[in-house]
């Protein structure tokens, strides 16, 4: 089993939630689960964070690698066949940087239409609402509390709220690492 996480730059308002993104590493890790990290290499607005203001741009693929571990590459070296899900942590640069890319829609439509699952937080969803379909996990969405996820298991999707509804980092955690969990154990199931 092998997973591909897709970053979108580092930082809350212009790139991927490097808590989200490193929770994710970490439930991956704890499930023995190798992954790749993946961005794109392209330019993309910096946010200053302090000042919430745009300051300059960045190159999206080099801010990821910040928070890649050194094991980054840039979105066009890899094959999404050789992958058995996809995850991509919450931040606004989902948004903002890949919002109208064709490459990161290539994608997520190739999971999505091979149906291999697609795990995603906080803003993630929007980001899938977007790509996908507007009702994405709506009715499921209802139900979840901060440290839970929600999924469609005939679609494969899967969500957890993360910082979109609690400050608790440890709440996050918990819905992140249960996420995985269930994620990962529904394609040991596949594979039986």
């Amino acid at each position: 089993m092998n997973s591909l996480v897709l970053l979108a730059g580092c930082g809350l308002g212009d790139g991927s939630c490097i808590e989200e993104t490193v929770l994710t590493y970490l439930a991956l890790e704890k499930y023995n689960c190798p992954y790749q990290i993946v961005a794109v290499d392209m330019q993309s607005a910096s946010i200053n964070h302090i000042m919430e203001n745009i300051e300059g741009n960045r190159n999206v693929l080099i801010e990821s690698a910040r928070i890649g571990r050194g094991r980054i590459q840039n979105l066009h070296s890899i094959h999404a066949e050789d992958f058995d899900c996809l995850i991509i942590p919450g931040g606004i640069g989902l948004l903002s940087n890949y919002g109208d890319n064709s490459d990161v829609r290539e994608l997520v439509m190739y999971f999505s239409e091979h149906n291999k699952p697609i795990a995603t937080m906080c803003a993630g969803i929007d980001f899938l609402r977007r790509l996908l379909r507007d009702d994405v996990l709506r009715k499921e969405y209802t139900t979840l509390t901060p440290d839970s996820y929600c999924c469609d298991r005939d679609r494969k999707l899967f969500y957890t709220p993360a910082f979109r509804m609690t400050r608790s980092l440890c709440d996050v955690q918990k819905g992140i690492e249960c996420m995985i969990e269930n994620l990962l154990s529904m394609l040991n199931e596949e594979k039986v």
